[in-house]
C-alpha cells in the first residue's frame, strides 16, 4: 500500500501512527485520511520548493512542527490539501526572504528545545 502513496501521504500516515493518542490525533488521523486528494500539480510544487531549498532540517522541522501543533496545540486544519498549500505559502516566503527562513530556523530550534524538555520531564513523571 505504501507504495501507492505520495510522499506527503507516507509523512502523514507515519505521524497519525505517532500521535495516535494525543488529544488532537483526530485532526492528525484526518489529514492522513485525505492526503490522496493533494493534486498532482501541488505536490509538484513542494518538490520543487524543497529542491530549490536544499534544506532538509527545515522543511522536515517545518512539517513536524505544524503537525505537532495539529495534534498537542489545537491547532485546526481543514485537510491534507489546506496542509500542504500551506505548507508551500511558507516555503514560498522562506525561498524569497532568506531572512523569513531564518527566523523560521530560530523558532523551531526553541520549539524543538521546549518539546525535548517537556516529553524529557513527562517521562521523568512516570
Amino acid at each position: 500500500m505504501a507504495n501507492d502513496q505520495n510522499p506527503l501521504e507516507e509523512i502523514l500516515c507515519f505521524h497519525a501512527e505517532k500521535f495516535r493518542h494525543a488529544p488532537g490525533a483526530a485532526g492528525v488521523a484526518r489529514l492522513a485520511r485525505t492526503a490522496a486528494r493533494i493534486p498532482e500539480p501541488l505536490l509538484d510544487d513542494l518538490a520543487t520548493l524543497i529542491t530549490e531549498l536544499d534544506d532538509v532540517a527545515l522543511v522536515g522541522n517545518d512539517l513536524a512542527l505544524h503537525l505537532v501543533d495539529v495534534a498537542y496545540c489545537g491547532v485546526r486544519v481543514g485537510d491534507a490539501v489546506d496542509f500542504a498549500s500551506a505548507l508551500r505559502a511558507r516555503l514560498r516566503r522562506y525561498l524569497r526572504n532568506p531572512k523569513v527562513a531564518d527566523a523560521a530556523r530560530e523558532d523551531f530550534r526553541e520549539r524543538v528545545g521546549w518539546w525535548k524538555m517537556a516529553l524529557g520531564r513527562a517521562f521523568e513523571l512516570r
